[in-house]
């Protein structure tokens, strides 16, 4: 018996509630039973809102798999496609609707057209002429349909845009909204837009999309969607990332199955929750994000506030942060106690056997000496260097002169362009006067693309100039806070505070082991030393105890390990991602009490 396969489609998801799935179902059933063909149901030849106008039952439907599997041999020749009419496979133009079908034709398959009883194949088509015209003339009307459709639905929507401003669009908006009753106006709900400007602080602050979900859920906060459990992370970025949280409004048209921007965006269309301003501020601080180490680990504990910022002095690798966890152990009385984790910082080009110095520096203590810098008014001062300072005000200077440059230009391609058009209108129609306008409008073009860029790159030097005081500010609020702290707030403000602080500093060079020196240095020192006078003994002298080449070591001989030790003056280098420089000198024993050297900024 002769295998049939019933393709079903219909456009949109409506149609689902109503009776057209069942209808075509069932015409199938009774033609496969009428003419003794095998219905097969394996390949679920069904595409239910797909619309064949615009091809995306082929492109991306069910068709589009049944004409693959004809073309690798699984869908045998002789075998039946049942519709319930030609236009069910397709809506498209004439030519690409009569390709299609004869392609099937020339595959050995044989289409029936359910509703009239017609049969197609390429010896009904050959034999009788007319079978042709007839399927032509459905795919020409099927098409025309569509289109007609598809004019009326685009007229209407330009209808709806042209009286915004009496009524919206449509009811549908952010769920932190709704349309009032008379359909003017959307309205906040209260509840919800609160909670959006708590969702947005977080963010601003550094909490990451999982870390503000996971807070949501904790505090059991009813979602704002109905799909799915709780809030997600997902979710929370596509709240970030809405054009609606400074009232714009991005029309859209369904097109291939998917929304599509339909005409320019809409501004002040939904009540404003944040100033644009405010909104690529958030934008910024997502870019600045994207930087290698940014983003912080999963887990209940922050314990390395300078993941990635914090480099060796002496080679430039990774400082990693390493040695043991917390542990329950026994006491010599045989009770259980807790042993507190023992990390250090310690150069990773050193662990790795790349000839650095396996120093480590207790971390607790060298984060409460960080911390205490940072806690300093001092940290301020770090920030706003007054080259960054002069550098960052003479560019917004420059990027604001070439904008009014650009904008001159962009007018004086205006007023060549109106010239132009008028000696168009006086019947002045040259290849000449056409080209010119076309060069016109394209310097113009190029102009418009270097304008948007300029004003994005005074925008940027503006949102980081006033966002450099917020952050500093919140680090040092963060830091008197912590101490006071529940074991899920202190991970919050951790997480947020690394995030601040790999935002403002570019790395902290960090030389456990006090200031060393090259071989070379020495001997330069040496001969400088010796060219002045100085008696041989009295340099070498001097030079043995005044430089180091290599850390000191703890026990005997060059077996010992290195340390850092209290007599070798160790410090760190703060340097900040706009150019100030900071060297702390940590007191080794109270490690709170820090010594602050200017640097050369």
């Amino acid at each position: 018996m002769p295998v049939a396969y019933s393709y079903i489609r219909f456009s949109t998801t409506e149609q689902r509630k109503g009776d057209s799935l069942r209808r075509q179902s069932e015409l199938s059933e009774q033609y496969a039973e009428e003419h003794g063909l095998t219905l097969d149901s394996s390949l679920h030849l069904q595409d239910l809102g797909l619309s064949a106008f615009d091809r995306s039952n082929i492109e991306r439907g069910a068709l589009g798999g049944f004409l693959e599997a004809i073309k690798r041999g699984r869908i045998a020749s002789g075998s039946y496609l049942l519709v319930e009419s030609l236009d069910r496979l397709s809506r498209d133009k004439v030519l690409a609707a009569l390709e299609l079908f004869i392609s099937i034709l020339r595959q050995g398959i044989t289409i029936v057209t359910l509703a009239d009883r017609m049969v197609y194949n390429t010896e009904s088509v050959g034999n009788n002429f007319g079978n042709l015209i007839i399927s032509i003339t459905i795919m020409a009307r099927a098409h025309e349909e569509s289109a007609m459709k598809s004019r009326r639905i685009l007229a209407a929507w330009e209808g709806k845009r042209a009286r915004i401003s009496e009524k919206k669009l449509t009811a549908q908006c952010p769920r932190w909204l709704r349309l009032n009753d008379d359909r003017t106006e959307f309205e906040f709900v209260p509840e919800r837009a609160a909670l959006v400007i708590e969702i947005l602080a977080w963010h601003k602050a550094g909490m990451g999309q999982a870390l503000i979900a996971k807070r949501l859920n904790e505090r059991n906060e009813q979602p704002f969607s109905n799909h799915g459990n709780g809030w997600h992370s997902s979710y929370i970025q596509k709240i970030i990332n809405s054009p609606a949280l400074y009232g714009e409004f991005q029309p859209a048209l369904w097109n291939k199955g998917a929304s599509a921007p339909h005409g320019d965006p809409i501004a002040d269309y939904y009540p404003a929750l944040i100033s644009k301003e405010e909104f690529n501020l958030l934008k910024y601080l997502r870019s600045e994000r994207s930087w290698p180490g940014a983003r912080a680990r999963k887990g209940t504990e922050v314990p390395n506030l300078l993941s990635g910022v914090a480099k060796c002095g002496y080679c430039g690798s990774t400082m990693i942060l390493a040695g043991s966890s917390a542990k329950r152990v026994r006491s010599e009385d045989g009770a259980e106690v807790r042993r507190p984790a023992k990390k250090v910082l310690v150069c990773d080009g050193a662990r790795r056997g790349l000839g650095c110095y396996a120093v480590q520096w207790d971390y607790a203590a060298f984060e409460t000496s960080f911390l205490s810098f940072c806690k300093s008014l001092d940290l301020i001062n770090l920030l706003e260097s007054s080259d960054r300072l002069a550098l960052e005000q003479k560019r917004e200077l420059t990027v604001g002169e070439l904008l009014g440059s650009t904008n001159t230009a962009i007018a004086s391609c205006n007023q060549r362009l109106e010239r132009l058009l008028a000696a168009l209108e006086t019947g002045e129609v040259s290849a000449a006067v056409v080209n010119r306008i076309k060069k016109v409008e394209q310097e113009r073009d190029l102009l418009l693309e270097r304008r948007e860029l300029l004003e994005s790159e005074l925008k940027a030097l503006a949102v980081t100039g006033r966002h450099l005081a917020y952050q500093a500010e919140a680090v040092q609020h963060a830091i008197q806070r912590l101490n006071s702290m529940s074991d899920d707030e202190r991970f919050s403000t951790r997480s947020m505070l690394a995030e601040h602080i790999r935002h403002l500093i570019q790395s902290v060079d960090i030389h456990p082991a006090g200031t060393l020196v090259t071989p070379d240095f020495i001997e330069r020192r040496r001969i400088s030393l010796l060219a002045e006078g100085f008696d041989e003994h009295r340099v070498e002298s001097y030079l043995a105890t005044a430089f180091r080449t290599e850390p000191l070591r703890t026990g005997r001989g060059v077996r010992g390990r290195y340390a850092s030790r209290e007599d070798v003056g160790r410090f760190f280098v703060i340097k900040a991602r706009k150019g100030g420089l900071r060297i702390v000198y940590p007191d080794f024993n109270v490690p709170s009490e820090v010594r602050i050297n200017l640097g050369n900024e």
